[in-house]
C-alpha cells in the first residue's frame, strides 16, 4: 500500500486500502487467490456471485452436444471471488466420473472450466472430448499427438492423435462432494 501511496501522491496507504476495498466491492478489482498483494484490474465489473451452467457428466454424451442446452443439468450459484474468476461468461461446471483424478477430484465433485479449445501450460487438467467421450484430464501434447494422464497412478497415461481430441475448457477450480 505504502508504495501505491508514493506513486499515487496520496498522503497515507490507509486512504489507499479504502479505495482498493471499495473498487474490489464493485467489481473492478480481483485480488489474486495465491497473492492478496497483487490485484487484476477488471474491463468491466464483476458480481460477486453468478450463475454459470452445470453440464452433464464428464464421461456421457458427444462432444458436440456436451456445451448445449440439451445437456445442460442446471445453473449453480458460484462467488466470483472465492475461484478467482474475471469473466464468468466463460465458466462453466460439470460432475466428474469415475476415479482416474482421485484424490483430487473424486466421483461426483462438481469441477469448474475456463472455456477454451488449448491449454496454456503443460499438465493443465483439462475436459477433453476424445473418441466421443468428454474426459477431464492432465493434457501433455506432443507433436502430432497428445498424452491424457490421470492422477490416480492406478490408470496409465494414453496417447491420442491431436485430430482425436478437443479441448472443451481448463479447470479453475473443484467443489468436493461429502
Amino acid at each position: 500500500m505504502w508504495q501505491i501511496s508514493r506513486d499515487t501522491g496520496l498522503n497515507n496507504a490507509q486512504t489507499v486500502s479504502h479505495h482498493l476495498k471499495q473498487l474490489e466491492k464493485h467489481g473492478y478489482l480481483r485480488r489474486s487467490a495465491s497473492d492478496p498483494n497483487n490485484f487484476e484490474v477488471l474491463k468491466d465489473p464483476v458480481e460477486d456471485l453468478v450463475y454459470i451452467n452445470q453440464y452433464g457428466f464428464a464421461q456421457c454424451g458427444h462432444w458436440s452436444e456436451f456445451l448445449s442446452e440439451g445437456n445442460l443439468d442446471d445453473k449453480i450459484a458460484i462467488s466470483t471471488k472465492l475461484f478467482g474468476v474475471s469473466n464468468p461468461k466463460n465458466l462453466f461446471a460439470t460432475r466428474a466420473k469415475g476415479d482416474s483424478m482421485a484424490p483430487y477430484i473424486l466421483e461426483n465433485d462438481l469441477v469448474l472450466f475456463n472455456k477454451q479449445d488449448d491449454t496454456s501450460n503443460a499438465g493443465e487438467i483439462s475436459l477433453v472430448i476424445e473418441s466421443g467421450k468428454p474426459k477431464i484430464k492432465k493434457v501433455y501434447k506432443e507433436k502430432g499427438s497428445v498424452i491424457l494422464e490421470s492422477i490416480n497412478p492406478a490408470f496409465k497415461p494414453e496417447k491420442i492423435k491431436s485430430s482425436h481430441i478437443r479441448i472443451l475448457g481448463v479447470a479453475k477450480g473443484v467443489i468436493h462432494q461429502f
